[in-house]
This record gives structure tokens, C-alpha cells and sequence, in this order.
């Protein structure tokens, strides 16, 4: 495998520290971006908030100085959020896009001229199997993820053969410490009891879900390939045949489904 510079935001913990430590191993130059550092990382830090447009232009700006170059930008910094749609509040929904989707755009921004200088580059934009499936209580999260997929064909199509592979890796659960930082907003008291159930079940399955040492090889394979598709649904076997079963029963049917495996009915 070719020595890549790898750019991983959201790199202090779970996937983004996983994935960036072992590329240091394998002999790659890794960047991890986020705005705090594990004090024995591996890999080389530099504090950004991808929500800061500025910030991220100098911070990708120094890394091209340093190493002249950027092969794979992974953007997987990101947000859960937890809330009925009827009562998150703007502040709480401006927090969770400020990260999930500008903290993309900016990234993208940010690299897509060198790598089209380059006529080479790989970004993996870190997405969720909850893309397709407005899920309860997590409606906002969902949406959020749902834009980065839509996001991610509109830069394949402007960037089309330019040898710059723009992909979405769409997760299902993974045993990360992401409900340390998941946005729970207020939770009125029509929806609290059932909203307290559901929360039981999707902590279980993170707690279930497959570690981010089982991501590596996935994503080192699609970093080196060409000609990707643009979604790659990653997780348990029943989370990645949701998609195909939702267009297969149909709408109405699936949230039959979802209602009664979420505690609804």
C-alpha cells in the first residue's frame, strides 16, 4: 500500500482515534483534526473546530505546507442527537448541523481544490444507515446525516473525472462513546415515556455494535480503490438490510415495523 498523508477529523476518540493510530502504524502521515487531543496520540494533532470555517482553512492550510499534499480526507467528526421533533430547539438543531453538516462542507471546501490539482484523492464522508429512515426521537440526527449523502453525489457530479473519489460510509452501530457527547434536548411529557424506552434500546445497541477495529480493513480498501460507489452502508447485517427492506415492503409497512421494535405501540 502506497504512503498516504490522511486527514481524520474527530480524531480525540472512538473511530477517528481507532482509525488514525493505526495508520501511523502502517507508515502513513496522519493529521488529526479536532478540538481536543489524547495526550499519547501516535499521530500528529492540530486543534481545529470544523465548525469554523476560518480555522479549518489554516489548519488544512498547514498541512499542506508540512507535507505538501493530501491523499484521503475521512471526515467523521460528528454529533447524536436525541429529541421528539416537536421540541428540539433551534440552539440544540444549530449545534448538531454546525458539526455534522458545515463541519463537512468546510473540510470539503478545504481539499477539494488540491486534490483536483492533485488529479487524486479520496474523501470519505462519514454517514449513518439512519440516512435513510426518519427514526423516532432521532429525526434531527437522521436528517443531518440524510444531507451529507445528498451532499456527498452533488460534489461526485461537479467533480466528475477529476480523479477525486468522494464516497459516504454509512454506519450502523458502532461501540463508540458517542451518547458521552449526544445532544438531548427537552423531552415534553407526551413523548417522555416513550422516548425513555427507546433511549434503553439504542444505548444497548451501541454497546452492541461492532467495535471500530472492525472498520480498518473496510476503510482501508475503499481509500484504495477508484471508481467507488457513492454509499457504502457499514454495520450488522439487519441495520444494512433495513435500506433494501424499506424499499421492498414499502413505507407504511416499515414503520409498522419500526413502531413495534422501538416500543411505540
Amino acid at each position: 500500500m502506497n504512503k498516504k498523508v490522511i486527514v481524520i477529523t474527530g480524531s480525540s476518540s472512538g473511530i477517528g482515534e481507532t482509525l488514525a493510530n493505526h495508520f501511523v502504524d502502517k507508515g502513513h502521515t496522519v493529521y488529526g483534526l479536532s478540538r481536543s487531543r489524547k495526550e499519547k496520540g501516535r499521530f500528529q494533532h492540530i486543534a481545529t473546530d470544523v465548525t469554523n470555517k476560518e480555522n479549518v482553512l489554516q489548519s488544512v492550510q498547514q498541512i499542506i505546507n508540512e507535507a505538501g499534499r493530501i491523499d484521503v480526507l475521512i471526515n467523521n467528526a460528528g454529533v447524536g442527537m436525541l429529541g421528539a421533533i416537536e421540541d428540539v430547539t433551534k440552539e440544540d438543531f444549530d449545534k448538531l448541523i454546525n458539526v455534522n453538516i458545515y463541519g463537512v462542507i468546510y473540510m470539503m471546501q478545504a481539499v477539494l481544490p488540491l486534490m483536483r490539482g492533485q488529479k487524486s484523492g479520496h474523501i470519505l464522508n462519514v454517514s449513518s444507515i439512519a440516512s435513510n429512515h426518519g427514526l423516532p426521537f432521532r429525526g434531527y440526527y437522521s436528517a443531518s446525516k440524510s444531507a451529507i449523502d445528498r451532499i456527498t453525489e452533488s460534489a461526485r457530479l461537479e467533480n466528475l473525472n477529476m480523479g477525486i473519489e468522494i464516497i459516504t460510509v454509512n454506519f450502523g452501530d458502532i461501540k463508540t462513546p458517542i451518547a458521552e457527547s449526544r445532544i438531548q434536548s427537552t423531552v415534553s411529557p407526551f413523548y417522555k415515556k416513550s422516548y425513555e424506552k427507546l433511549v434503553q434500546i439504542i444505548d444497548e445497541e451501541v454497546d452492541h455494535g461492532l467495535t471500530p477495529e472492525k472498520l480498518i480493513p473496510i476503510i482501508e480498501r475503499l481509500m484504495n480503490k477508484k471508481n467507488l460507489k457513492p454509499h457504502y452502508n457499514i454495520g450488522k447485517g439487519i441495520q444494512k438490510f433495513s435500506v433494501t427492506l424499506k424499499r421492498v415492503i414499502g413505507q407504511r409497512m416499515f414503520e409498522r415495523m419500526l413502531a413495534r421494535y422501538s416500543k411505540l405501540e
